[in-house]
């Protein structure tokens, strides 16, 4: 008070005091009347605010815990309870004797104003030369963009280009689609794959920009899925870049735009079943691991309200016992804390940009990771007329990038964007054909891989709708069998009107895609693309209230009276309409991935060592690394170990292709920097001639030289691996003072004591596997089913299975994915499945396990389902 009073004048600087409710507070507000009337300040009274009720208090309490790493029992930083919200006659009370200060309260609040324009929306101005207006140059850009694109620009395609120019010009979006172009163009300058998708992909503008890569023309996308003139939200354009560069981008953004109007947006992140339980137990003292047992078996997505009867809905966790007093309570608190907010986070691409300081717009903070995000999260940064722009990384496009990298240095080219003849390669169509498409973006799913086998999938319009029809709501529906069945049958699909024909039958009759809703309603019902497509927003969640639904209902069926329709066909179509479009998905988003997975899975099936390997070195794909080893196995790919003196950090292409060497970074309790230190002093000074040259010039310690032997990193040197050992554990090993740091090696006493070693056998087989999984998360020189298999047994190969089709039988198998999966079995019920996928040495089994099979496993063995072999 005493520092900030020259500074503001007596309307703008009170003196705050708290309700005198304890004898703390009441000293503390006699001491901030007598400063106030020193210093001739009005008193206001105000309320220390920290939780709604006195009830929350021990929330409060748990809370404060959690946030300083303390027990309750130990937590020092909490206020009494008597700081919660106290109401108007509660307050009156408390200030009885200082009206004044009540009065005071009342001025402040009565000369508040704040006002938020909503509804409009804003983004900065983009840099244009003299005269020129972003209509005029985002035109001048589309000419541009179409003339690479198409040979002629004819009639047909002028005229949608002027329509979707006028829509955007209309709509005051020019400048924003101008900003999104000049990112992605900066990014394609300096070399960062990127992929438009989303709704974006259905306008022919964004495609004359590069900005998505799918001809909304020749696969008939509306672009009022995109921006129609009755769309009230502003268009959403998605670009995915190869997440080890989408720094750059972004900073790039700020580099243009200036920190202060540039920011992140939030997430919002709450307290969930895992997170609730942990953090509770850790509060209230319980020791670590005392209940890894329950929190390893529930899923990340489970909310709090499944502590209520989580042995009910996760049958995995049957069998642990928590009707202790302690463990009751425990949950009953972890319960209080559902939904409660954690911290913040950053959205997953979401980024803003404001005309001026974007704090006249938002608040801002830092979230955890230390970045500055919006105080808003993604919704009301939109109300505020905050446009967003997702920035986002996708692994694939690392992948994609690191092959062709590869490749260049073996001045191989390979075709991938002449995307007609990637979609015509014979081997690349096979390998989708038959589902080989392991580590190919968005169709490697076990899921996936089963239907691109069951639909014979060869074409982009048939990888386009698989991706589709495998979306939860369509499986749950029961479309996608139907959609198999009339793909395999086209004689079997039907059709309620005859026009429904022309409309639905690249889809067989099935409703795939949100752009079906749209082209339905507009041939059927005679509704404008822009009405078809509120519908279709409509019927996907975006109006809540029945009312407004009834209002839509009965607008589409008097539409279909005016166009000829019958009154039952109406309602029938309006049924079906609304059934399909709750699951139905944008098909442009669809194909603009459908684009990026033909293309990864051209380079699997030509050029497939390059290919595994910067797929298992961007680690983003459906699997586990072990998966991958397996399956590079099955390309008849060899596995080569880490070795110092071939090794990179990543995994890397080997032998002109035919092999994979197993990278650096991938071997576990090997210090970064140790790695490092490897690799720059043989890129200085060449190979490493033995274990003394190793020690000597790089900073390896003790503990890392003992893995990477084990590990057979340094087999290179010329010793067998216990003889390393021997020699690492010599005369000069124990000789260390600094910490774990080995001496500098002399290479004469190294000859000396390697010349006098005994000749000893290296590790059999299984030491070496252990030893492999232990440190590596997988088996290089043998896998461990192989073990397990040649113990024999009455087990059947999964080439055999076919022959015992209604029998019990006994497999062996390595899990290497599961998830839990809803089947309806009557109305009100749903069951729960186990889908898993098992990895045999030369195969894969895909399966489920159903919830009676689960509880026996896990009362039989602890766990339901193993842990993947990482």
């Amino acid at each position: 008070m005493r520092t900030l009073h020259p500074r503001f004048p007596p309307e703008q600087l009170f003196a705050a005091i708290l309700p005198p409710l304890d004898k703390d507070s009441a000293r503390a507000a006699r001491e901030m009347l007598a400063l106030a009337a020193e210093l001739h300040r009005k008193p206001v009274a105000v309320n220390d605010v920290h939780f709604i009720s006195p009830a929350d208090w021990n929330i409060h309490r748990l809370l404060r815990a959690i946030g300083e790493n303390e027990t309750i029992y130990t937590v020092k930083d909490t206020v009494p309870n008597s700081r919660y919200l106290l109401n108007a006659k509660e307050m009156r009370r408390a200030f009885r004797e200082l009206p004044d200060a009540l009065a005071t309260t009342r001025e402040i609040a009565d000369a508040c104003e704040v006002e938020f324009e909503l509804g409009r929306w804003v983004f900065p101005e983009f840099a244009l030369p003299a005269g020129m207006t972003p209509a005029r140059r985002l035109r001048e850009l589309c000419i541009a963009g179409l003339s690479r694109r198409y040979e002629k620009l004819t009639s047909k395609i002028l005229r949608r280009l002027d329509y979707e120019l006028g829509v955007i010009s209309r709509l005051g979006y020019a400048t924003y689609i101008l900003a999104v172009h000049d990112i992605v163009a900066e990014a394609n300058r300096r070399g960062i794959p990127n992929l438009g998708r989303g709704s974006a992909a259905n306008s022919l503008v964004c495609y004359a920009l590069f900005l998505t890569h799918v001809d909304p023309l020749a696969y008939n996308l509306y672009f009022e899925r995109f921006l129609n003139p009755e769309r009230t939200s502003p268009p959403d354009i998605d670009i995915d870049f190869n997440w080890k560069r989408r720094d750059e981008v972004i900073h790039y953004v700020y580099e243009k735009y200036g920190d202060h109007r540039v920011a992140m947006i939030s997430t919002h992140v709450t307290f969930q079943a895992r997170s609730a339980l942990r953090e509770t137990a850790k509060a209230l003292g319980f020791l670590d691991g005392e209940l890894e047992r329950v929190l390893k078996r529930l899923p990340f997505y489970a909310g709090s309200d499944v502590l209520v009867d989580f042995a009910e809905r996760y049958p995995e966790t049957r069998g642990i016992d928590l009707s202790a007093p302690e463990y009751r309570a425990l949950i009953a608190q972890a319960m209080k804390l559902g939904g409660l907010p954690r911290h913040l986070g950053i959205h997953v691409g979401g980024i803003v940009i404001a005309p001026d300081d974007i704090c006249n717009y938002t608040a801002l903070a830092r979230s955890a990771k230390g970045f500055v995000v919006t105080q808003y999260d993604m919704f009301p940064i939109e109300d505020v007329g905050l446009i967003k722009i997702d920035l986002l990384g996708n692994r694939s496009l690392g992948v994609l990038e690191d092959t062709l990298a590869t490749l260049r240095e073996r001045d191989i080219q390979p075709p991938v964007n002449d995307f007609a003849a990637i979609t015509r390669d014979a081997e690349t169509v096979r390998l989708i054909r038959e589902g080989r498409t392991m580590g190919c973006f968005y169709i490697e799913s076990p899921g996936m891989r089963q239907l691109l086998r069951k639909l014979g999938t060869q074409t982009f319009e048939e990888l386009t709708a698989a991706s589709s029809v495998i979306r939860p709501g369509v499986a749950e529906s029961g479309m996608m069998q139907e959609f198999i069945k009339r793909h395999r049958d086209p004689s079997a699909a039907t059709y309620l009107h005859p026009k429904l024909k022309k409309i639905l039958a690249e889809t067989y009759g099935v409703m795939v895609y949100q752009e079906d809703v749209i082209r339905v309603a507009h041939e059927l019902a005679g509704m404008t693309l822009a009405e078809a497509d509120l519908l279709r927003r409509a019927m996907s969640g975006k109006l809540r209230s029945s009312e407004a639904m009834a209002g839509v209902r009965e607008k589409f069926l008097r539409a279909c009276a005016r166009n000829g329709l019958s009154q039952s066909a109406a309602a029938e179509l309006w049924r079906q309409i609304r059934s399909f479009a709750g699951y139905a998905f944008c098909k442009a988003h669809s194909a603009a991935f459908a684009v990026l997975s033909f293309q990864v899975a051209y380079l699997k099936a030509h050029h497939p060592a390059e290919f595994m390997a910067a797929v298992m070195s961007n680690h983003g794909g459906f699997y586990s690394t072990s998966a991958y080893i397996q399956e590079c196995r099955r390309l008849g790919l060899r596995i080569l170990l880490p070795d110092v003196n071939a090794s990179e950090l990543d995994f890397t292409a080997a032998e002109n292709g035919s092999a994979i060497r197993v990278g650096l970074s991938q071997i576990g309790e090997v210090r970064t920097s140790t790695i490092e230190s490897i690799l720059a002093a043989r890129k200085r000074g060449g190979r490493f001639t033995s274990l003394a040259d190793l020690i000597r010039r790089t900073d390896a310690r003790l503990s890392d030289l003992t893995v990477l032997i084990r590990v057979g990193a340094l087999d290179s040197l010329g010793f067998t691996r216990p003889q390393l050992m021997a020699l690492l554990r010599s005369e000069f090993a124990p000789n260390h003072t600094q910490g774990d740091f080995l001496p500098l090696a002399d290479e004469a006493q190294f000859r000396a004591l390697a010349e006098s070693l005994p000749n000893l056998a290296d590790y059999d087989r299984v030491v070496r596997c252990y030893h492999e999984m232990k440190y590596l998360g997988f088996g290089v020189t043998d896998h461990p089913l192989a073990f397990i298999a040649a113990s024999g047994g009455d087990v059947v190969s999964a080439k055999d299975l076919p022959q015992h089709v209604g029998e019990t039988v006994r497999i062996i198998g390595w899990c290497i994915a599961h998830k839990r999966a809803a089947k309806r079995e009557n109305v009100r019920q749903w069951i729960w499945h186990r889908l898993v996928t098992t990895a045999k040495e030369r195969g894969m089994i895909h399966g489920r396990v159903r919830r009676k099979s689960s509880e026996s496993s896990q009362a039989a063995n602890g766990s339901s389902f193993p842990p993947d072999a990482r």
